[in-house]
Order: C-alpha cells, then structure tokens, then sequence
C-alpha cells in the first residue's frame, strides 16, 4: 500500500503481493515493481533505504510464490463484485465485496490483476440508506457514497455489505465443530454450500434462504438460529447432537418419500421455495406414515396418555421400534459413510480467529496492522483460512513440522503495553526454520490455543504438564555424561523455572532441572558432518546436560528462554540464581570473599563503601550472578560488605519471613536460654530451604568474624545491630530482633547442629589468625603457599605466606633470595604452575599474580596435584623470540579438543602463526586469511601433554581456553621453547624476557613480617601453647593451607563422596629467609612491644643454614611481657645466628691468610722473571 501522506488512513493504491513478479533498483535511489501490467516506480531519500524496501520486497514476494495463493479476481472469497459510481472519482470504479474488506478497483481489469486503489474495512462500518440509487458506507474515519445501476442493485449491494459487516462480527466455533459432519456442509433443503443457520427443533442445517422461510412457519413449527451469531444457544449437548445426526439422517425422515423431480434447487425463487418448506415440515408430505397411527392427532393422543400414566420413555421406545422394524422391511438401510464417524470420532482440538502475522521482523515493534485475521483450527494439522466460509485453507502446517511452541505473555514491566500492540503473542518455529507468530486478545485465549497446539504436536507423556502456563514446549536432542557419544530426542518443556525432559514415547516425566540452580549455562560448539553446530551446556549439583536444537531458529529461541529462566530477574529470594546448596550466589560470593580477605579488616560491615561502586555491583550481580568473579584487585572489602547488607535489605520477604515475625519475638521473650535456643531451631526448621540455607551461611560467616574480633574489632553485639534491621527488614534496631541475631551467632554450633568435623574445621581457620600474633602484621587476603626449588621434593620445599599483589617476579627473587641462589648470566629463573602432577608446566608471567592463578586450583577436581616450582630456563632458548621481530610461523602436529576444524582424535600436521597477539591457524603458509584465530590474551600455554594422549613428540605443549584446547608437538627442544617464549612475548606488555634482578635487604624492610615464610616452632612437648601450635601448622600443611580461606566450598565438598588420599610427609618447616642480627634484635623488639615494628635495611650476610636441632641454651632473655614459645624461639634463632657468625668469621680469616699467600707467592714470581730479563 501506498498513501498520499502520513496522516492518510486509506491508500492511494495497492498492489498485492501474489501481483508482483519482480523488484528491481534503477538510479538515482530509485526502485520498480514489475506487474503483469504495469510498472509502479517508487523514489526513496537514499541508498540505504533503497536497499531496505528492495530486500524486503524481494523476500516477502519470494515467500509469496512458495506459500501464497492468489486471492484476486473472482472466487469464493469474492461476495459480491460490480461498478459503482463513487463521490469524488470522475469515472466508475470497480468496487468488490472480499469477506470483511471493500475493495475499490479503477476497472474491472484492475480487478482482474489485483491492483487497486484503496481498501475499506468493513469492522465498525454502517450502511445508510440514499436517495433513489444511492447508499453510503460509514466508517469511522470517512464516509464513502456509493451509487448503483438500479434500485434493485442497490439492495443487493446493500444486503452484501450488511452481511460482511455481520461478518466481523461472527463467531465460527459452533459453525466448524457442527460442519464436521460432511452433511452438515449443505443445505437440507437446496444443497447450497455451507449453510450457516439451523433450525434447532427440526434438526436440519440450513442456508440463509432457507432461514428466512423456516421463519415464516412460526416457532411452532421451526425455530431457526445463526450458527454464527446466536452462540449463547448452542450448548455441548445441542452441537453434538447435530454432528452425530446431520443432514443426511434428518433427511431420512423429512425427505423419505420426496421425488427427484421435486427438489429444491439453490437458485429457487421465495415463492417456489416458500412452498416446498411447507409441504415439507409443515404439512410432513414427505415422511413415512408410521405403520401403527395414520394420523397425527392418533400418535398425539397416545404420548399425553403415556404421560399421564407416566410411561413416556417405554411408550416412545415402542413407538420408534415399530417404525424402524417397518423401514427396515420396505427398504434396506444404507452403508453409511465412515469418513463422517472418522471426523467425529477425531474431533477438532480448537478453532476460532487468530491473527497472524503477515510481515517479518521484530515482534515487539509490530503492531496490530501487522497482523491478518484467519479463521484456524487444529486438528492433526493446523489450518488457516482467509474467512470462516472459505472452503480450503489457505495454509496448512502439519504438526509434525512444528518444532517448538514458544509463549509471550506481558510481565510486571511491560503489562500496561502499547494500545497498537498485542500483549499475548505465541510463535510457532518449523522444521524448515520458519517462524510464524500469532497475536490474542485475552489471556485466557492465549492458554487455550498454545495448550490445543501444544498437546497436538507431543505425546501423551506431555499433556499433563501443558494443562498448566508454560512458556516452550517441543522438540530438541540431548546428551549427558553417562553417555556422551549419544544423542537423543526427546520432548522438552520450559514452565518458569523448571525444564522438563519427557521421552518420546509415552511416560512420565524423564528428569527435571531447576535452572535457577545451574551452576553453568553457556554455549559451545561442535562439528557434525562437516557442519558447526552449537551446543547449551547446562551444569547443575555436579551433572552436565548438552541440549541441541533441531535447527538454528530454534536453538536461539530456546537458549534466550533458558537464559532468561536462569536468571536473578525476581526480586524474592527463591527467584535468585542458587549455589549449589541452595545458597543464592551474590550470597556465596561476597560470603566467601570477605571470609577469604576481611576477617582481619577492621570495622568490617561497620565502614561503609562507595555508592556508585555498590550500585554497579548490585546491577551486575542482577543481571548475572554467575559471571560475577569478586577479586581483590578489582573489588572493595567495604563496597562487597554493603552489597551484601543491601541485598538482605531489599530482598522482598525478609530472610526470617515476615509472617514468621511474630513467632520470632514470642521465642526472643523466653527468658530461659536453652528453651529460647530450642524454639528458635523449630521455627529454623519452618523455613523453605533457599531461606535456611541461607541463614545458615550467613550466621556461620559471622560466627567466624566474631571469633576474630581481636582483629577486626567486630563484636557479636556490634554484629547484631548491624544486621538486624537488614534481616528482619525493620527500620529501626528493634530490641528483640538484636537479641536473636546475638543468640544465632554466639550459639551458632547448637543452633545448627554442626558436627565436629565442621566445627574443626571452623577452629583451624580462626587459629591461623588468632594464635598467631605476627598475623596482625600482615595483609588481609594472604595465603600459605608451598613453593619447591627446581623440583616437588620435601627438601626442596619453601613454605611461604603470598600477598594478593605478589607477582611472579617478586616470588622468583623471593625465593632465590632465601635459597642464596646468585644469579648467573646465562641461566634465566621462572616460576612455573604444575597440574596433573608434572603432566602439564605452565611459566608465569613477570607480572602475573600468583595468588588469583593458586587460587583457581580449588575449581580443580584434585587440587592437590597442583604446585609453584621456581627452575631456570636457559638464556639463550628464551631470548630466541624476544629479540626477534619476524612473526613466528611453522608447522607443528596439533590436536583439539572438542574436534571443531580437526577431525579425528590423531594429530595432523598444520601450519600455525602468532600475529597481533593472535593464535592463527593457516591452510599453508602463503595463505592470508586464516581458518581460524584465537585471541592469546585469555588462553594459557602449558608445556607438555596429558599421557593418556599418546603426544608423537616428548616436545609438546598445551594450548587451554575456557571450552577448547589444543595439543601442539614440536620436533625439539629449541623449537619448543622458541615457540614458549613467542607465546609469552605475545602475551606479555613487555618485549623484554623475564630478568633476575638482585635481591637487596630493602625488600625485606619494604615486606611486612607477615609476608615472610613461617618460623620453626620447637619446644618441649609439655609446653602446650608450643604443642598446639605444633599441631595446627600440621594440620594446616595436610589440608594443603589453600582451602582454610574457602569454609564454603569445604563445607559443600563435605556432602561429596571423596577418595581417600594417602598420608603426607612430615612438613619441614626449616627454610627461613637469611635476617641478620638486626633483623633478629627487629623480630625481638616486635615480640617484646607487641607492636607492628618493621625490620631494617642491613647488609647482605653470609647464608644461613638448616636450624640446628641441639636445645637452646638456658639464659634467660630480658623479657617484657613475651611468652615461653617466644623466648624459646628467640632464643633458638640467636642460637643459631651467633654460631653462624663465629663459624663465617673464622671462614673469613682463613680466606685472608690463603689470599696472603698467594700474594707472596706471585711477588716471587714476578722477581725471578725480572731477574732472568736482566740476565738476557
């Protein structure tokens, strides 16, 4: 369509699509539609619109040709077609009736093609009688006036356009359910097609001739009512007995004795029918007598004695034997025709109007004139028709083509919606990657019509679950790891948060995940036949499901309906993305990061962050709490706090429930503890899980941050007035609430009934902070890492405490400095990350953090086959890339996984290239465009190769992302390490290799003591403060140190099965960094004032050795107020120093003596030479 102006509600002229056989751009932003008769130029403001009319035009005429019809011309969607005068137009025009629309044509050859000047709904319109020949059609916008030939046309324009006005009004459910029955599809008086009134007393279906006559008889004798519009009257019984009776048997009765001579004819004149109405129904001239009363009043005159003697149903059950047995001996009954029962008995599962769209392009911009009214029904295919009298359908979708089913329905921020729009919507998406969508009124409409369609498309197994709102439903292949190399089809269902897996066959439900509990949702891809396809990993409580959609359509669709039901969108804590013990995750995560880093803050929860720092935490743990990482570096203790306070906050039912509120201060009133702690259990116990669980996590972690209050001076009082409000959710600090917040965290053990696994596990933790003194001079955020020499050997072992902010460079140098390894000129020292036990060795960045790549080892499923080894690397190999400005380049046998471009599980030979920071993999080495590229900024390069791979080379490394991997061999060494050092030049911001600078004493005066590797702790085993502390160091080395800071995932791995690990040796403890006296007098100073005192720059002394294991001597140092553990320590380490001194003294005395000797032994030298040059 075409108009004149943006304000015009009618165009200037249409051209159907089924008209159109080509568009085609000219110049000067020009474009033509080609039809069979004329050529229609259009001009738009530029190229890109051009292109946007012209892409469009050429798809939606392309769909034409493949799935439309043409509906142009005359035909059964043509009511009524004639000239016209119209007001305004100087010739006739051609104007035609086409179901609810008036078409106005230029001519009747423009009727014949199509191509018209403007349509006029008929929905709203009125007809209005003129004067002489003339009539007008009323729309709400403007007024046409219309005149006809004569006066005779003009009535039956009239009575045309009164019934397509009547029609917008139709109802066609009762027409469609009673028109299953063949019969019922014509007439029982003319056989015209598709009679659409019934006389409901006589039984019959009649057209609307016929209805104006049956009128005529009186309701006496026949009360007539339209099928489509008196639909109040049609009840089930009334519908179904007119579908099991039709015309056919009606007329068994009515018409047993008419002649063929004397049928009514469809074109039959009033009179002529009018006559035949009678003789038929009124006067019953056609019927058989009945064989036992000639006349009516006889058979009249029997049923009122039947009723009176209360015998009707025996008298009309006699009365009906005698007249079949007398049918069945005049003439046999015929065959009747099972195709008729074959409709009943297969009924249709719902009709009625939809509106379709009929455009492409987002649904949420198109608006009600993008969509076209049909009459649908659905059965075993889905049909749409142009009008509810059309005789065939116009599109035919069978249910075996429909791939999934998805539901809109408008939610709490868009319910009020747009005026021009539908608010309940549904799509259909095909096999042939079609996507056909359907606009309703009500959501009552809305459930009927996806619950008939989706019932018709799935199996009996499913049809439980459809009774119910769901928002997809259909088919998709999918995998678990029990069978991974197998996929299955089967039927799924999205209802809120839940998807269903039901079989094919029928059955009940297979398996259902709860998606707010996925731990993972994203998407990889495989190849399959040479073709890419991508798969939904879904991870949840340890079990994987790959789902894969039939096509492409349909797997988007899916994966943005998941995506959206995994999500923290909801306000309520149920609606939140779960941890796996049904914690919700923006709970777990700032959980275990302030235990992880802010037990020793001090005024932790009490010192409050930045505003727009928490706002933009918040909206992002809103958005997806799952690829929220909270990491030192990036994140603030006070922000995470605050976000955590917040969420209690404005959570919409509290996490102690506010209907419970009552229950809850009724219990703090008890003055009893023990009774108060009990009831406080039983109300625990009333909670939903997500809100125990919760509640539980929380008040564990605050029982840990009360236990170190000496550090973050946070008493449990402090605690409680912090947290009430948020929990409770009372805007004042109620005195009740207070107090059952102080009870839960100062019982939090008898509370929650915690074992004495947990509960040790909970003392190891606060013992690394509270036992030990030097602790409070360290960071918040350090952690005890076991880092080996060149080798995983307990006598190459080196405990040390690592900041957040250690590099990879400092814990080199650290590390060097402690063992007095002196740097050498052609050897560079690196520290490496070792998985699988030495299986896979990947070099650290200088400026890498070690601390955020330790702690990704706790997502490993064996974390303890991971360590730090410091090794050197030679010089010359590593140097090779970094002086070097060519690209690399070469061939290298590579293997991926999953398979994507390489087939196979054997390595293949292919050429590779690093450019622009980039992994390329090439077809040879003159090609330019690779195949594929990989970004090195966020892979890993280990060296080496899984065993169970069986690598053709011992040369080999590991390329790992977050879902792909690649094993690269080389021939050698040197090729291996050229390629190493290219990878980490690529990735490094420095084009310089890694260098050994000299460790000077200042780094140590720069490090808090905290920092420094653990002192030896040795003592008389009756000392107990010596013995336990002893024992936690113990205890701490055998649980690898790394999990004391991760309570939560300790306690969610205590619900998993594990394998037992064998013992580990004996932890040494022995490796100490070379102090000096003055850091010794500096320690001793610390201990004495219990002051956080920082040791001093000094002097690069001798090495210091392995502790002597002789006891320290009995002198009493001058104490004021330190511990026995603490003299006993001082007093071992200046043991231990003055010996070393004395024994570097004496090493020194001696090497001046021999360096003198020497000296003498040159200058002898040097006089005999002289004197044998004299003597020449």
């Amino acid at each position: 369509m075409y108009f004149g102006s943006e304000k015009d509600v009618y165009p200037k002229g249409v051209i159907p699509l089924a008209a159109i056989q080509i568009a085609r751009p000219t110049k000067d932003h020009k474009f033509e539609i080609v039809t069979s008769h004329r050529i229609f130029v259009f001009r738009t403001d530029n190229e890109v619109l051009r292109r946007r009319w012209l892409v469009t035009l050429q798809e939606h005429v392309r769909d034409q040709m493949v799935f439309g019809q043409r509906t142009f011309g005359p035909g059964a969607q043509c009511q009524k077609h004639g000239a016209l005068e119209l007001k305004g137009h100087k010739n006739r025009v051609f104007a035609a009736i086409n179901t609810e629309q008036i078409w106005i044509y230029k001519s009747e050859q423009c009727f014949l093609n199509g191509i018209g000047i403007t349509v006029i709904e008929a929905r709203g319109s009125t007809i209005r009688d003129g004067k002489h020949k003339s009539f007008d059609l009323i729309t709400p916008y403007k007024t046409f006036s219309f005149t006809a030939e004569c006066e005779r046309e003009k009535r039956v324009w009239m009575e045309a356009l009164q019934d397509a006005i009547a029609e917008t009004l139709s109802d066609y459910e009762v027409a469609e359910k009673i028109w299953s029955n063949r019969s019922n599809r014509t007439c029982a008086d003319c056989r015209a097609l598709n009679p659409d009134w019934a006389s409901i007393n006589l039984s019959v279906v009649i057209c609307k001739n016929c209805a104006g006559q049956h009128r005529g008889l009186g309701t006496m004798v026949s009360k007539v009512q339209s099928l489509k519009l008196d639909t109040s009257v049609w009840s089930n019984e009334i519908v179904q007995l007119f579908i099991m009776l039709g015309n056919d048997r009606a007329n068994d009765f009515w018409a047993a004795r008419l002649p063929v001579g004397e049928e009514l004819d469809c074109d039959a004149p009033p009179v002529q029918r009018r006559e035949f109405i009678v003789q038929k129904y009124r006067e019953g001239r056609y019927r058989r007598p009945h064989p036992a009363f000639s006349t009516q009043p006889e058979l009249l005159k029997v049923l009122c004695s039947a009723v009176s003697e209360q015998t009707l149903l025996k008298t009309v059950t006699r009365i009906f034997s005698e007249a079949e047995a007398e049918n069945q001996d005049q003439r046999p009954l015929p065959q009747p025709d099972l195709s008729v029962y074959d409709e009943i008995m297969q009924p249709v599962l719902h009709s009625g109007f939809l509106y379709k769209s009929v455009h492409r392009g987002t649904l949420s911009r198109r608006t009600r004139e993008d969509f076209q009214r049909f009459w649908c029904s659905v059965g075993d295919s889905v049909l749409l028709y142009e009008s509810d009298r059309a005789p065939e359908a116009c599109l035919q979708i069978s249910v075996r083509d429909i791939v999934c089913l998805g539901v809109s329905r408008p939610d709490a921020s868009n319910n009020n919606g747009f005026i021009d729009r539908f608010r309940f919507t549904f799509e259909m998406c095909l096999s042939s990657e079609k996507l056909l969508q359907f606009g309703l009124e009500t959501a009552d409409a809305l459930h009927s019509w996806t619950r008939s369609i989706g019932k018709a498309l799935s199996p009996l197994s499913v049809h439980c679950l459809l009774s119910r709102e769901f928002e997809r439903v259909g088919v998709l292949r999918y995998r678990n790891m029990l069978d991974a190399q197998q996929w299955r089809d089967a039927f799924f269902v999205l209802q809120k948060t839940n998807l269903f897996i039901c079989p094919r066959r029928d059955g009940a439900a297979e398996d259902i995940i709860n998606l707010k509990r996925l731990q993972e949702l994203s998407i990889a891809s495989e190849t399959e036949n040479q073709e890419k396809k991508d798969i939904l990993v879904l991870v949840e409580r340890g079990r994987t499901l790959h789902l894969q959609g039939v096509g492409r359509s349909d797997f988007s669709l899916w994966f943005s309906d998941i995506q959206r039901a995994a999500g923290g969108e909801g306000n309520a804590l149920r609606e939140q993305q779960l941890s796996r013990n049904d914690i919700p995750i923006i709970v777990d995560s700032c959980l275990a990061f302030i235990t992880q880093y802010g037990l020793g803050h001090e005024g932790i929860y009490r010192k409050n962050g930045s505003r727009t720092r928490i706002k933009l935490l918040m909206d992002e743990f809103r958005k997806d709490a799952r690829n929220v990482k909270l990491r030192i570096g990036d994140h603030f203790i006070e922000d995470v706090t605050d976000v955590l306070k917040r969420f209690f906050r404005e959570v919409d039912d509290p996490v102690f429930m506010a209907d419970l509120h009552p229950l809850w201060q009724d219990a703090a009133r008890i003055p009893q503890k023990r009774a108060r702690l009990d009831c406080y259990k039983e109300i625990i116990r009333t909670l939903p899980r997500v809100n125990r669980t919760t509640l539980a996590a929380l008040i564990s972690h605050l029982y840990r941050v009360q236990k170190c209050a000496d550090l973050n001076q946070m008493c449990t009082k402090n605690l409680s007035l912090l947290f009430a409000p948020s929990l409770f959710q009372t805007h004042g600090k109620g005195e009740h609430e207070v107090k059952i917040v102080e009870d839960l965290i100062d019982n939090y053990l008898h509370v929650f009934d915690i074992d004495e696994e947990h509960q040790t596990q909970i003392e190891l933790e606060v013992s690394l902070i509270t036992t030990w003194k030097d602790t409070q001079l360290s960071q918040a955020g350090d952690l005890i890492i076991e880092v080996y020499l060149e080798r995983k050997n307990p006598d190459c072992c080196i405990t040390l405490k690592v900041s957040p902010s250690m590099s990879a460079e400092e814990l080199t140098n650290q590390v060097l400095f402690m063992r007095n390894v002196p740097p050498a000129e052609r050897d560079v020292w690196m520290t490496f990350e070792v998985l699988e036990d030495g299986q896979l060795e990947r070099p650290l960045l200088p400026r890498q953090k070690v601390l955020e790549e330790a702690l990704q080892w706790c997502k490993m499923a064996d974390p303890s086959s991971a360590h730090l080894v410091v090794k050197k690397v030679p010089k010359t190999d590593l140097l090779t890339s970094y002086h070097s400005d060519i690209m690399k380049v070469g061939l290298l046998r590579c293997r991926e996984e999953p398979p994507k471009l390489l087939q196979g599980n054997k390595f293949q030979e292919r050429t590779f290239q690093i450019r622009e920071n980039k992994l390329l993999l090439l077809k040879d080495k003159k090609s330019i465009k690779p195949e594929k590229e990989w970004s090195l900024k966020n892979m890993k390069i280990y060296i080496g190769i899984r065993r169970k791979l069986k690598a053709p080379s011992r040369w080999g490394f590991t390329v790992m992302s977050d879902k792909h991997q690649l094993f690269l061999c080389c021939t050698c060494e040197a090729e291996l390490w050229d390629w190493i050092s290219s990878f980490l030049k690529a990735q490094s911001e420095d084009s310089a290799p890694p260098v050994l600078r000299r460790h000077s004493s200042s780094d140590i005066s720069r490090q808090k003591f905290g920092t420094m590797p653990l002192v030896p702790i040795r003592g008389h085993e009756s000392n107990s403060s010596m013995l336990s502390a002893n024992q936690t160091l113990r205890k701490l080395h055998d649980r690898r140190t790394l999990s004391m800071y991760f309570p939560m995932k300790v306690q969610q791995d205590a619900f998993e099965e594990r394998l037992e690990s064998p013992p580990l040796p004996e932890p040494l403890y022995e490796e100490v960094g070379d102090f000096g006296l003055q850091v010794l007098q500096s320690l001793e100073t610390s201990f004495l004032s219990g002051g956080a005192s920082e040791t001093q720059e000094v002097p690069d002394p001798p090495p210091l050795r392995l502790l002597p294991e002789d006891p320290p001597s009995e002198d009493p140092l001058q104490s004021g107020g330190c511990t026995l553990s603490q003299e006993l320590l001082l007093k071992e380490l200046s043991c231990a120093f003055i010996k070393n001194a004395r024994e570097e003294e004496e090493e020194e005395e001696e090497e001046e003596e021999e360096q003198e000797e020497e000296q003498e032994e040159e200058e002898e030298q040097e006089q005999e030479e002289e004197e044998e040059e004299e003597e020449a």
